[in-house]
């Protein structure tokens, strides 16, 4: 009708819904009003402002926006030669090892020892404390809002998440009824396809979340398990390609109806005060939905089916070394995260500011030839290999496996326990860090530095 009159008008090339209908969850979204939300194509002559203009004459259209650009957080990498993966860290370990993954001990962003150069001990999140009690649980799935993950990794296959219909469907049909076809491992908003397209930057986020552990090979994931198929469940949802895209949003509606309850972000919006209108739409989806069914398809939620009644967003703080917390960390919907270097203090990229919640290892700046490369985050590696990378694209995870240890342990088998509850008691497992910080970053770091230790 009006709109593509309008859309004809400046010579629209395509007109589109923006967020699938869902499968069995299309009442759901429905009731979110998801179903109104469309893209517009138009030639690059035309001026974003004029064509809003022309939409806003049209009755009944609410929200007009441009499609804005989701960029990843990292802030370097350095790759580490093929030839030497698997040589053993030549710092002297004091603790036994609580798993035999032989670079286990590169991660003092686990358990700080201090014995790196300008590492100081106890610079960590406590993690082998944690896992006394619990190293995760499959019933827990984590959503890498992030670049595609490598599936296939030898340390990371283990704890993918995995679509059983579509593994064992028919190729090209949507077996399990969910509204997407062949999503075996996740979605890609980007090319509209259960084809993940792996990069660097998603396959070393999931890692620290749940890179599989005790299995002899590589590195450990914070809730990685024990060794026993016990890790938390990685599902790529993925939300950009080599480096930007405009599309995530429907990774938040995908994630909450299969069966998601933690979703992990490691990216930002430039220069932005308020979250994107389509955006905010998806992110109260997956806070209000994520582990709860609507058995009978009538838009309403029934029953809990995952191990937490809603979710919780993740979020990196962004790396501009600036006092304002970028969006969507920003929003007051999502946990926010700065980022540590392996001595206590800010890393030197890390944004702060009153809107932080928590400090999280990120890894010395790459750029600060002061610290060594080891300084940084250890992880796996799209190719099957592992690399160090620093950012809060790094610290972010480490709250997102620590989530998803609270939730391995109050959460699963317990019917009553909300994401409310769990964002609560994140917040509260924290050590102070003002004596080392200094004034300027006191107080907008977070609350402090997260602690595994404290969790139980």
């Amino acid at each position: 009708g009006d709109i593509d009159e309008v859309a004809a008008a400046f010579g629209a090339t395509e007109v589109r819904r923006v967020f699938s209908d869902g499968g069995r969850f299309a009442e759901r979204r429905r009731r979110y009003g998801l179903h109104l939300w469309y893209d517009v194509r138009f030639d690059e002559s035309v001026p974003v402002s004029r064509a809003a203009d022309m939409f806003a004459t049209i009755d009944g259209v609410e929200y007009i926006e441009p499609v804005y650009v989701i960029k990843s957080t990292d802030a370097d990498a350095v790759y580490v030669p093929d030839n030497v993966i698997y040589t053993p860290s030549v710092a002297v370990t004091r603790t036994e090892m609580p798993f035999n993954d032989p670079m286990l001990s590169q991660q003092w962003h686990y358990n700080n020892e201090g014995s790196i150069r300008r590492a100081v001990e106890g610079a960590d999140i406590d993690l082998f404390e944690a896992w006394k009690t619990t190293a995760g649980d499959p019933a827990v799935i984590v959503a890498i809002m992030d670049g595609g993950v490598q599936w296939d990794h030898p340390d990371l296959a283990a704890n993918m998440w995995v679509n059983e219909a579509e593994l064992n469907g028919v190729p090209g049909v949507d077996d399990d009824g969910n509204g997407y076809v062949d999503d075996i491992y996740g979605w890609n908003t980007m090319r509209e396809s259960g084809e993940i397209a792996p990069n660097s930057h998603g396959t070393h986020v999931a890692g620290t979340v749940g890179a599989v552990n005790n299995n002899g090979i590589g590195v450990c994931g914070v809730a990685g398990g024990t060794g026993e198929g016990d890790g938390v469940r990685l599902m790529s949802c993925q939300v950009f390609d080599t480096v930007e895209s405009g599309k995530g949003a429907e990774a938040y509606l995908y994630a909450a109806d299969n069966g998601a309850v933690i979703s992990q972000n490691s990216w930002v919006y430039n220069n932005m005060a308020v979250l994107p209108q389509d955006m905010s739409d998806a992110f109260d989806y997956f806070i209000e939905n994520a582990g709860m069914d609507d058995t009978d398809g009538d838009g309403v939620n029934d029953v809990q089916t995952g191990p937490m009644a809603g979710g919780i967003l993740i979020f990196a703080g962004g790396n501009n070394d600036s006092s304002a917390i970028q969006q969507p960390a920003a929003d007051p919907r999502t946990v926010a995260v700065t980022a540590m270097g392996p001595d206590y203090t800010k890393a030197g990229y890390s944004n702060y500011g009153v809107m932080a919640d928590i400090y999280a290892p990120g890894g010395a700046d790459g750029n600060d030839t002061s610290y060594p490369r080891e300084c940084q985050v250890y992880s796996t590696d799209f190719g099957g290999g592992y690399v160090y990378m620093s950012g809060t694209s790094m610290a972010c995870p480490h709250v997102s496996g620590v989530a998803a240890l609270i939730v391995s342990h109050y959460g699963v088998g317990h019917s009553d326990f909300t994401a409310e509850q769990l964002k609560e008691r994140l917040l509260r497992s924290y050590r102070p860090v003002s004596e080392y910080v200094g004034a300027k970053y006191d107080g907008k770091l977070g609350v402090g530095l997260i602690d595994a230790g404290l969790i139980f």
